[in-house]
């Protein structure tokens, strides 16, 4: 079996999006999982869902949880919507001790491909696999942390792991240490230390296997071509107010969940005309910029 890891708070309804984003991955593999679901806080109810959607796979699910303490030391970063569960991420080569690799998703992401297409891949001696920000994202977050151009930054919501080499490079309690640093300021939190301590220890892969709201805007992939889509920033396709072209990825999958049936999030009249607002004004730019690149 490989190795899945995934992690939650229970807040905000978060059960059903990593439902979504599990059974994503379930129906487009070939393959049997092992889903490790580190959690802060999981209803027992949340549990049985879960547990009901991988049944028909020949899969498993261990649950760990993370006490509320471990969490409570870091500080998270202002002006994101993020939460201090995303530093439980740093904690995962301990607490999978007995497996030696493993792939570890965000929970705002739907799989189009085999997962093990990404999970096999050779790590060259790194100590993971990670997909890079879009350009302008890069440049955004390299400045920020008044780190070199020359460096590439990358978003750790998809990694492959070799948890025996990080246990014995120690990185990532490296990073926990670089987060818990009261005179630091992070602004992504665990992602900003985890550039920073690993540097040039990291394998990138292709960007189909990462495809952020950045990357889309760069690039242009057809859907078949996409491996994962990550829905980042904090707008999510469950919003009334996403203007993802990719956001019916989502209710596809989890409409085939035990959450069948919600709705759309913050649906008024008003969220509605400026979501097509911002979607005419992107299809607008992406014109000019061809039209550009034609000159």
């Amino acid at each position: 079996m490989k190795n899945l890891v995934l992690i939650i708070n229970e807040k905000n309804s978060y059960g059903r999006h990593l439902g979504a984003t599990l059974l994503s991955v379930l129906k487009n593999s070939k393959e049997k999982w092992k889903i490790f679901i580190i959690y802060e806080n999981l209803s027992e109810e949340t549990k049985v869902k879960l547990n009901a959607i991988v049944k028909n796979y020949s899969s498993n699910i261990n649950y760990l949880e993370i006490s509320k303490s471990d969490l409570d030391r870091f500080k998270v970063g202002k002006g994101t919507h993020l939460s201090s569960i995303v530093f439980a991420r740093l904690f995962i080569p301990e607490l999978l001790k007995s497996e030696e690799k493993a792939i570890y998703l965000d929970c705002d992401i739907v799989v189009l491909k085999p997962l093990e297409e990404l999970y096999n891949r050779d790590l060259n001696e790194k100590s993971i696999g990670v997909v890079l920000d879009g350009q302008k994202d890069q440049k955004s977050s390299l400045s920020r942390l008044n780190l070199s151009l020359d460096r590439t930054y990358f978003n750790a919501g998809v990694m492959v792991m070799d948890l025996k080499r990080l246990r014995e490079n120690g990185k990532f309690l490296k990073a926990i240490d670089y987060c818990l640093n009261p005179d630091r300021e992070l602004q992504l939190n665990e992602q900003d230390a985890l550039n920073i301590i690993f540097e040039n220890d990291y394998m990138i892969n292709d960007i189909i296997w990462n495809y952020t709201h950045g990357n889309s805007e760069e690039n242009s992939y057809k859907e078949s071509e996409i491996g994962i889509v990550h829905f980042t920033g904090d707008i999510k396709p469950w919003d009334c107010r996403s203007y993802s072209p990719y956001k019916d990825l989502y209710w596809k999958y989890l409409n085939e969940t035990p959450w069948k049936g919600f709705e759309e999030e913050n649906k008024t009249l008003r969220n509605i005309l400026k979501r097509e607002l911002v979607k005419f004004k992107l299809k607008t730019r992406k014109i000019r910029y061809a039209l550009k690149g034609k000159r």
